[in-house]
């Protein structure tokens, strides 16, 4: 099925609401955490997980049940075949807003990210890290070879362009510029989805027919549809795309 047409952007959105439900629910410091990741990605529940989804209609669903078991960004590569995939946040403007006196450094607020309901797994407490969406993304090879290093700065939008970026350039074969220029969709909580404006009216339409609640929004602001930078090592060869939406670039020397 196309990359763009409405059966693929219809399945891909309903993935990724299935992800932000269990995401929401189970993922905090990984110490404190009372589902482990690997329970949540057993081939067994994700096959549970994605017979969920209505290839004709959008939902809304809930978080699953797994078998307990036993923002700027960097990417560089060198000629070794070393990459590094690197991204830092301090979170909310300058973080905390507490510098580190004679450094001039800003301390992060991430603590933000807790949430206060009691017994929950990401509940603020001490000696614990949040949830955060701090994502330096990196795919490999089934060798261990690295093959891409990216990543897609915008809170909630990183996990969400992840997955169109790694679905465009090593799912379809899109060069990494033409995978970050696409237009792109964005979960926004219940069947919302927002798109941008030269996203496929026509696929917008089709969205709308089978239940999502699409809105075409303009313009980037801090989260929106984010900022990818990718570098993907093609045989003795990189090759690497930057965002149009963000300030950066793509150099080789």
């Amino acid at each position: 099925q196309p990359l763009d047409g409405i059966d693929s952007v219809h399945l891909q959105i309903e993935a990724m609401k299935l992800a932000f439900a269990d995401l929401h629910q189970y993922n905090a410091d990984i110490a404190h955490m009372r589902v482990a990741p690997a329970d949540l990605l057993q081939p067994d529940y994700l096959r549970a997980r994605a017979a969920l989804i209505d290839p004709e209609r959008a939902g809304d669903p809930a978080y699953g049940a797994p078998r307990p078991g036993g923002t700027v960004y960097l990417a560089a590569a060198d000629s070794q075949g070393m990459m590094v995939s690197f991204i830092q946040s301090n979170y909310m403007g300058f973080g905390s807003g507490v510098v580190v006196p004679g450094t001039g450094i800003s301390l992060q607020n991430r603590g933000h990210g807790f949430n206060l309901i009691a017994g929950h797994a990401n509940e603020v407490g001490p000696r614990k890290r949040p949830s955060h969406t701090i994502i330096p993304a990196f795919a490999m090879h089934a060798d261990g070879t690295p093959q891409m290093a990216f990543g897609v700065m915008g809170g909630p939008m990183q996990s969400q362009g992840h997955t169109q970026m790694a679905l465009r350039v090593l799912r379809y074969g899109q060069n990494p510029q033409a995978a970050a220029d696409a237009p792109r969709w964005r979960v926004t909580g219940g069947k919302g989805v927002a798109v941008e404006p030269h996203f496929d009216a026509a696929v917008v339409e089709q969205l709308r027919a089978r239940g999502h609640e699409v809105t075409v929004e303009a313009g980037n602001g801090v989260f929106a549809f984010g900022g990818a930078q990718l570098v993907l090592r093609q045989g003795d060869v990189y090759v690497a795309g930057s965002d149009p939406r963000k300030d950066g670039g793509a150099v080789a020397f």
